[in-house]
């Protein structure tokens, strides 16, 4: 049995659950036939690692994670189609309607906050500094403030036309319009969190989750994209070899 430690989030002295910095579910549709997925590294030259298990670590006491589990129990039913959630596309956007605002804000604000207070080697690269507490009052308080208070913009990646549901890249931060931001790439998809005070541009502030439970997602094929041009070349070559 695991020893006492203090929750992460409310610091009490208990015995920890085994919490998953990005939950369980979302790495579902990501595990191939041998149950795996692949997590690249950019550190080590976007090296593939299979990987048969959601990573996770003792982090919160189980009241936490329960608390944890009704943001991410929405969050699911969003991401499989089973909300009132509706979805549009077009050639390069991907519009999203019908979200409730504070409950998946918070689901999402909840990834970044345990990635940043994570020890696990894959989340090292996030570091919130003074961020990582105000977040945590706004997860603590069900509080998800305004759209542009830590927004998060969401890139859907394609590989040649084909959907990157199997891979995951580990979070980095990058400047993106003169702003702080760390980015995530899961599900198909990077999430890009603004970690900073500033006020985001106008185009940036288009693309955040907006509090009437709507946003536009960019689409663009890894190609194409200056910044993964080379976890491409990894990924076929991964594919090649596997």
């Amino acid at each position: 049995m695991a020893s006492d430690a203090l929750c992460r989030l409310c610091g009490a002295s208990t015995t920890l659950r085994r919490s998953h910095v990005i939950p369980e579910f979302i790495y579902q549709p990501m595990y191939d036939e041998k149950h795996r997925f692949f997590a690249l590294d950019k550190r080590e030259a976007w090296r593939a690692k299979p990987v048969q298990k959601g990573l996770s670590e003792r982090m919160l006491c189980d009241r936490c994670e329960r608390f944890f589990s009704k943001f991410e129990k929405y969050a699911a039913e969003v991401m499989s189609g089973r909300s009132s959630a509706t979805l549009r596309q077009s050639r390069d956007r991907i519009w999203v309607s019908g979200l409730d605002y504070g409950r998946f804000k918070l689901f999402l604000l909840s990834i970044l906050w345990r990635a940043s207070v994570s020890n696990l080697e894959f989340f090292k690269l996030v570091s919130l500094g003074p961020h990582e507490d105000k977040i945590k009052s706004m997860l603590i308080e069900e509080r998800p403030r305004r759209s542009e208070e830590y927004g998060c913009a969401v890139i859907f990646y394609r590989l040649r036309g084909e959907e990157m549901t199997d891979t995951m890249f580990n979070p980095e931060p990058f400047r993106w319009s003169g702003r702080r931001f760390t980015k995530f790439y899961f599900g198909g998809a990077c999430w890009c969190f603004c970690c900073d005070n500033q006020p985001p541009t106008a185009h940036l502030r288009r693309l955040y989750l907006q509090e009437d439970g709507t946003f536009m997602g960019l689409k663009m094929d890894l190609q194409d994209a200056w910044d993964f041009a080379d976890a491409a070349k990894a990924i076929v070559k991964r594919r090649f070899l596997v």
